[in-house]
């Protein structure tokens, strides 16, 4: 009996965007409602209008039959129905893509920046949405950082220029300070800081 693992690198979190999302979902409702009102209304006066022509008929030879006419009228309306719907998700399906690539093309700007270890001012957001917020927090977060453990390598690099112990001892607990994971990557220096 062969036994199958589950697929490690499936995502167990499905990311959603509440704010669109919620108001993607009002609209299709509402259109929903108003399309299924609409195809009634449509309903009740094409059938009505086959069951007043079929009502007086004199000569029944000559009338079409009831019954095909009213399938007829009903199959014109749900297509028409279908149609509609189609188009609305058409319509959804490019608005929520663009929304989506908007963030994207946004998103991949500052990561390309965060690569090139480009830390400079970002520009303005054209979208505010909360993955490109937490991507502007992480980059003031690195930008401070950084800016630290250069403040913090020129004066490791000024006090053993100047010979003074000292000086490069607060240098190296500064470095481990500002650096994640310093200390725990480098065992001889956690255990002297202490």
């Amino acid at each position: 009996m062969e036994h199958t693992s589950p697929v490690v690198h499936q995502r167990r979190i499905h990311y959603v965007d509440e704010s669109i999302q919620k108001w993607l979902l009002v609209g299709l409702v509402v259109m929903e409602v108003a399309l299924a009102a609409g195809l009634a209304w449509l309903m009740y006066r094409h059938l009505s209008a086959v069951v007043e022509e079929n009502l007086y008929v004199i000569h029944m030879a000559e009338a079409k039959p009831l019954a095909t006419e009213l399938l007829h009228a009903a199959l014109r309306l749900f297509g028409l129905f279908v149609a509609a719907n189609v188009v609305a998700l058409v319509l959804v399906n490019v608005l929520w893509g663009r929304y989506v690539a908007s963030i994207l093309k946004q998103f991949r700007v500052l990561m390309g920046k965060t690569a090139q270890l480009d830390f400079s001012a970002d520009p303005a957001l054209h979208n505010h949405h909360q993955l490109l917020d937490l991507t502007e927090q992480q980059r003031t977060q690195d930008r401070t950082r950084l800016s630290a453990v250069r403040s913090a390598t020129q004066q490791l690099a000024a006090a053993q220029q100047a010979g003074d112990a000292a000086a490069v001892q607060q240098a190296l607990h500064a470095l481990d300070q500002v650096i994640p994971q310093g200390r725990a990557a480098r065992p001889e220096r956690r255990n002297s800081a202490r």
